[in-house]
């Protein structure tokens, strides 16, 4: 049997939102527009950055500065902006995250903590190694867990099979603007015209919209 066709939202489900993320700027680039529209409605939204962004100067633009640092930075004023509640950083070594062996027992005593109803996190099909591995981690770490989850997987370096597309026309300014503080990221590829022409295609599923985020839902059981 084929898919079935994605269900429309025009609205996020309510609930306490965890976006796990494996570098700063993937919050914004995957699921900016949906974080903002949780907010909107008063959801509390927890966003959790991964590694630690240090391989993310390779032309060495910024050598002298505090690289992390910097990184953090740009987060925090991008966190802001979609209204992000809490955000914590977890430092494991950027481009290394395959080889953290605890990673998925930190994610499971991370739900089993927090008891997201919602959790937002890349694909374990995904062909960035650190966001296949931290989609791996994730659902390894859900098999353990015994409250009920909506688990999520948004798109940046691989599109998903969408179940669910969320319009977020009237919040793209926001999620610009989120894009925007990665001036890092931005130096060495144009990340915002790649996700505006991304969730410009999802208006494919909603014609009447202009930016559409899309999302795979995982059921378990």
């Amino acid at each position: 049997m084929p898919p079935e066709p994605p269900k429309v939202l025009t609205a996020p489900p309510h609930g306490r939102v965890l976006v796990v993320v494996p570098h700063a700027d993937d919050e914004s680039l995957g699921c900016g527009g949906t974080i903002a529209l949780h907010r909107r409605q008063g959801d509390r939204v927890k966003v959790v950055v991964v590694t630690d962004g240090a391989a993310g100067d390779a032309l060495g633009y910024y050598a002298g500065q505090d690289y992390v640092a910097l990184r953090r930075t740009e987060a925090r004023r991008a966190a802001a902006i979609l209204g992000v509640e809490e955000l914590v950083f977890w430092d494991y070594p950027d481009g290394r995250l395959a080889e953290a062996d605890d990673l998925s027992e930190r994610l499971r005593i991370l739900f089993d903590t927090d008891r997201p109803d919602i959790v937002y996190r890349p694909s374990a099909r995904e062909i960035h190694p650190d966001h296949w591995a931290l989609g791996v981690g994730v659902e390894a770490a859900l098999r353990q867990h015994a409250a009920p989850v909506q688990d999520y997987c948004y798109e940046i370096w691989a599109t998903v099979t969408p179940t669910h597309v969320i319009d977020i026309t009237p919040v793209w300014e926001v999620k610009r603007k989120a894009v925007e503080q990665y001036e890092s990221q931005l130096r060495y590829n144009d990340y915002l015209h790649m996700v505006a022409g991304l969730n410009a295609y999802r208006t494919i599923h909603l014609t009447s919209a202009r930016y559409v985020e899309a999302y795979q839902e995982v059921r378990r059981g």
